[in-house]
């Protein structure tokens, strides 16, 4: 079942606790919207085991709230749990993805360095080689924010305050649709929906991050670096549920499925 709920919406409802789940019995998987479609795409073979996934986006923070608060028993995070988020829940790495530059097919250029990112999302650089640009970011809460300021040292305690003036969007939907309707757009965003929407005929196009492609041999190889993992976080109660549930993503036909989109999986 798709549902997009809204991560204000998921942190306002009542907490309450959801006892053991038995086969064939609902199962709520919320949060990140990278992890989303690919959680819509396995629920048919998780419904073999027993698993009746109903699925809800809203971002990483949000799904870990309505994981730690019980109303989902699986929390969908594109980013590595906080040190103060640790202590309450466990985590199933289901796998890894990686980030990359995206800008409208018919950009003048095909790479950008470290140095020209930070100062576009810091608001140094209004261009690139004479060439004017929108950056566009995450809002808070979104997992792909989080590993985007961490891997370039973004934000005030970083010593890079991000510009106040950048263009804020939501889900990775809304991601494509801008910088596919504006030649000037410059994101983040996971290869795994840029390939896609690329693969569907959405006027984008990857760019190399210092000169070195975002593929996955170069994810594999380790010189693309901008990685990340895509969690699914517990509460210790739902263990048997986990383990359930980390036995039905280790099947080859699952596993398929997220190497089709673009991932690598961990189980």
């Amino acid at each position: 079942m798709r549902n997009l709920l809204p991560a204000l919406l998921l942190s306002a409802i009542p907490l309450f606790t959801v006892g053991t789940v038995n086969a064939g019995e609902s199962v709520t998987f919320a949060g990140s919207t990278t992890v989303f479609p690919f959680m819509e795409k396995l629920s048919p073979l998780l419904a073999k085991q027993g698993i009746d996934a109903k699925i809800q986006a809203g971002g990483s923070s949000a799904g870990f709230k309505a994981c730690k608060s019980g109303i989902a028993e699986f929390g969908m995070m594109s980013r590595e749990l906080k040190k103060k988020e640790k202590p309450h829940v466990k985590t199933l790495v289901m796998s890894r993805d990686w980030l990359v530059m995206m800008t409208h097919k018919d950009a003048p250029f095909d790479n950008i360095t470290h140095e020209e990112v930070l100062d576009l999302y810091t608001g140094k650089a209004r261009s690139l080689h004479g060439f004017k640009l929108n950056a566009i970011a995450k809002e808070a809460g979104r997992g792909t924010k989080t590993i985007f300021d961490h891997y370039f040292h973004l934000g005030k305690k970083a010593g890079h305050p991000i510009a106040k003036d950048l263009v804020i969007i939501g889900p990775n939907g809304q991601a494509i649709t801008t910088v596919a309707g504006d030649p000037h757009a410059i994101t983040y965003l996971s290869y795994s929906a840029v390939d896609a929407a690329i693969k569907q005929g959405e006027p984008i196009k990857m760019i190399k991050l210092d000169g070195i492609e975002g593929t996955p041999e170069n994810v594999g190889s380790g010189k693309y670096t901008l990685q990340r993992a895509l969690n699914l976080v517990y509460l210790p109660k739902n263990a048997a549920l986990a383990d359930r549930l980390s036995k039905a993503l280790a099947n080859d036909e699952a596993r398929q499925i997220l190497i089709d989109g673009g991932l690598k999986p961990s189980l």
